[in-house]
């Protein structure tokens, strides 16, 4: 974003002229696995174990139907990631749970995000036949995996701007440290000047953990804030709660109550 545009941006949220909030949500993640490979320095992985025990590893098979369902209700037409911290491609379920969103949710685009280790020829078939839209690749070593790398001379270049996004997150953070944050206070980072979001488009959409709760956003590693859990209230009802949406609106505005809002620099 222009520097310029900064100030601009938050007087126009500020007065109501940019509100996220005044339609249903247009994108959405959720996820399913907590177990991630890697231990990035710049990703609170590094820090903490999620894993846990087996039942909050893994998003359970009851909790994604009824996602899934609380979503068809709505004639959900949006965007939908299966991921927050974890590694999706370790999640042996990936490629039916990306058919059924496909046949639930035709209308939907679907978006698969990976750190690439696990990416290969045979699973971009089988991501891609099931229905997945696009991949995006974050790039977290000096070179991309060997299989990631083969897949991509295999495709032309059509299909490779068509289905991929490839973010170094390596090279960014030895560098300018644009595309990272502190997550909320749990990670360092070395900039030269840190800034709170403008607009901050991590509240303006759902994020579901493991256990189907709706937290604050992804920057919620935590999980500390909850606003409902979609196996005892449906998914559009804990969205449009009065009180969720009036705190997203503030943090929107640039008014940061909670810590982790506070602590939060880009």
């Amino acid at each position: 974003m222009n520097v310029f545009n900064r100030p601009l941006k938050k007087i126009l949220a500020q007065l109501g002229f940019l509100n996220p909030f005044r339609e249903p949500f247009k994108e959405i993640e959720f996820e399913t696995t907590t177990f991630c490979n890697r231990k990035c320095v710049y990703c609170p992985n590094s820090k903490y174990e999620r894993t846990g025990s087996e039942d909050g590893r893994y998003m359970k098979e009851e909790v994604f139907e009824k996602l899934l369902s609380d979503l068809s209700d709505i004639d959900f037409r949006g965007l939908i990631a299966p991921h927050l911290y974890g590694e999706p491609l370790t999640d042996p379920r990936l490629v039916s749970w990306i058919s059924k969103i496909r046949k639930t949710l035709p209308k939907s685009r679907i978006k698969v995000v990976t750190n690439g280790d696990f990416f290969d020829e045979k699973k971009y078939i089988e991501l891609t036949t099931a229905g997945t839209d696009y991949f995006c690749i974050s790039k977290h070593s000096s070179s991309l995996s060997q299989n990631v790398t083969h897949l991509m001379s295999t495709l032309k270049e059509e299909e490779r701007l068509k289905k991929f996004k490839i973010f170094d997150y390596y090279e960014d953070f030895k560098n300018k440290q644009i595309m990272l944050n502190t997550r909320g206070g749990e990670v360092n980072l070395k900039k030269n000047s840190l800034r709170h979001p403008i607009c901050c488009e991590y509240v303006s959409y759902p994020v579901i953990n493991t256990f189907g709760d709706l937290i604050l956003c992804c920057n919620d590693y935590h999980g500390r804030y909850v606003f409902g859990n979609i196996m005892k209230r449906h998914l559009l009802e804990i969205w449009q709660d009065p009180y969720n949406i009036k705190l997203r609106k503030r943090i929107y505005k640039g008014r940061f109550d909670l810590p982790i809002c506070q602590n939060c620099w880009i």
